[in-house]
Formats: structure tokens, sequence, C-alpha cells
């Protein structure tokens, strides 16, 4: 089969790679897509920690089942369209036992720890397989992944129907979180972002946005909701002055939502946010159900995830599509298509 393999800092390389076979209880799944992550990017970078070529990266995986492994559930049919669930737990820690797997002592991925999607085929276990339903199409559920982030950290936050919100950050996650929001109730939802592609995609889809480097950014609230403070604050940037203006714009007794991942260790006003009585929440990835909300939401059409998708790019050109998402800003999302 043909995949595109990491083989160090900054290169990709498309080639000839073996086919995946599946062991007992897995399946092969044949990609219709896979989209590009920020943390693929990470790995693009050479920064990931765990990440060493030669890796078939790639987790945002969209297919249909192609063969089926030895044990396999016989509900299981080759040709069934399903959403790939990439994290890989041990099952033995205390966070397994406790019903808590996404976020393992151990945490693996597909795509890092074994090859991921960015090729023809690539396997599974059967328990990682998420079916799709017939209402959600092929790009629309090549987002499922990403979406799911978004949806995990609505449900495992204080937000509440009516509530207003900033999301700093508005990039796919940020915009997603957003769509979320507004999907659950918000009142009023405002994402501030300094790229001015992002920004104008959130202005088209309905929310009202502000470049946090451009002024004080309650101010920037008052003049878009009417209100200096929101009662939510989900923070989807990473970067360390959205840390500093979430607690800003965070309302006395209201609650932050920490989403983004920073590339180092950011500072927080923790007296601000003793004297507000501010809580906070934080979320890492996702649950299998989580998939299963998202697509839901996609089915019933309460999210719309085509806009955030910039670039189709057939899987041979994969080497071009990175070097599109590492120096330029036109792209928000990057899907292959093998």
């Amino acid at each position: 089969m043909q995949a595109a393999v990491y083989q160090g800092k900054e290169k990709i390389r498309v080639q000839d790679w073996p086919d995946p076979e599946p062991s007992a209880g897995e399946v092969v799944v044949k990609v219709r897509y896979a989209g590009i992550c920020g943390t693929d990017m990470m790995i693009y970078s050479g920064k990931h920690p765990r990440a060493t070529p030669p890796r078939v990266l790639g987790h945002e995986i969209f297919g249909t089942i192609r063969e089926l492994g030895q044990q396999v559930d016989p509900a299981w049919k080759k040709g069934t369209r399903v959403a790939v669930y990439p994290l890989i737990s041990c099952m033995q820690c205390t966070p397994c036992r406790e019903g808590n797997a996404h976020v393992c002592e151990k945490l693996g991925l597909i795509g890092i720890d074994r090859d991921g999607g960015f090729a023809s085929y690539v396997k599974a276990r059967q328990d990682q397989l998420v079916p799709v339903p017939e209402e959600v199409n092929d790009e629309q559920a090549a987002v499922v992944e990403p979406l799911s982030v978004a949806v995990h950290a609505v449900r495992n936050s204080s937000f509440r129907p009516g509530d207003t919100v900033l999301v700093t950050g508005g990039g796919p996650i940020g915009n997603l979180l957003a769509q979320v929001l507004r999907a659950s109730g918000a009142r009023e939802i405002v994402v501030s972002e300094t790229k001015q592609l992002r920004r104008d995609l959130a202005h088209r889809m309905g929310f009202p946005t502000f470049d946090p480097t451009e002024g004080d950014s309650t101010e920037a609230l008052r003049r878009l909701i009417g209100e200096h403070f929101v009662d939510s604050v989900f923070e989807a940037s990473g970067f360390p002055a959205a840390y500093r203006d979430a607690v800003q714009c965070c309302k006395v007794r209201g609650t932050i939502a920490f989403v983004g991942i920073p590339k180092a260790p950011p500072e927080l006003d923790i007296l601000r946010i003793v004297f507000k009585e501010i809580q906070t929440h934080s979320a890492r990835v996702y649950k299998v159900g989580d998939f299963r909300v998202a697509l839901g939401l996609l089915a019933r059409r309460a999210v719309d995830v085509l806009p955030i998708i910039t670039d189709r790019l057939p899987l041979r050109d994969a080497p071009q599509g990175f070097q599109k998402m590492y120096h330029a800003d036109t792209s928000l999302k990057i899907l292959f298509a093998p």
C-alpha cells in the first residue's frame, strides 16, 4: 500500500509500505479520509517526545471495514463505514480501572505509537470502531475526532444553557467548541483570535469576534455583547496571553475550561482566580461516548464542520500538505484521501 511516512524533522515521504494484517480482535480499515492535527504538526517539527521515524502518522481517521481478524464480533461487516477511536490504553492502571481510560497513565495513540491513517489502510481493535450513520457524509465523518475534543470539553465543564461564553482561539478546536456550545444552548458566544482567516470564518458562522492583540479584551466583550465579563471561558489556543485573558474576562464565580495545549507551562494569576472564586476545569482528548455524541450532532445538522476543511488533497501530495500547514496561515483543516 501507499503511506505518508514521517522520516524525521520536516520530512514526510510517500512510499510503499507493508499492508497491515489484523490480529485476533482487530480489523483493517480502508481509509477514505484522514486529517492533519496539531499533534501531527508537532511531530513534523521534531518536537514530539514519543514519535520516532519511520512512522505512518494520522489519527483523525474515517473509512470502511476491509478485513476482519479472528474473534471479531460478527456484527461488524465488511464495508461498514466507521470512525476510528485512536486512543490506546493499558486497561491496567488506576485511571483505566476507574473507567477513565482516556487519561491512562500510559496513554498511546494510533499514528504515534503505532502506524496511523495517512495510508491506504490502517488496523485497529474492534472496540476502537464507531459506526457512522448514513446521515453523516464522508467529509463530515473525517472531522469526528476533533469534534469529539470539543464535545468532551463542554461535557466535562460546568457550562449551563443560557451562559455567555468566550472562546479563546479560533482554530479548528476553538471553532468546533463555539459550535458545540451554541448547540448546547449558550446565550452569547464570542471568539477571540489573532489570525484574520480564523476570525473571518468564525464571523461567517455567526460568532462575534475580536483580535485580543488590538486592545483590552473586556472592552471588546462590552462592545460585542454589552458586558465586560462572561459566565464561562473555554481556552483553546494554548498561548500565554490567552490564559491571562481567560482570567480577566471571566466573571466572579464564573468558570474556565482549559482545552488548549500550551507549549510551555503558562503563567496564571492564581490570586485573581481565588479572589474571583473562579471554578476551573480541564479536558484531555475524549471518551468513546463523545464520538457517539459528535456523530449525533452531525447527523442532525446541529454543527457544521465542512467550513473548517480548507484543503482536500490526495495522499501523494502529503509532503506539500504538511508544508502548507507548517508555513502558511491559509489552512485550517487539511484532509488526505488515499
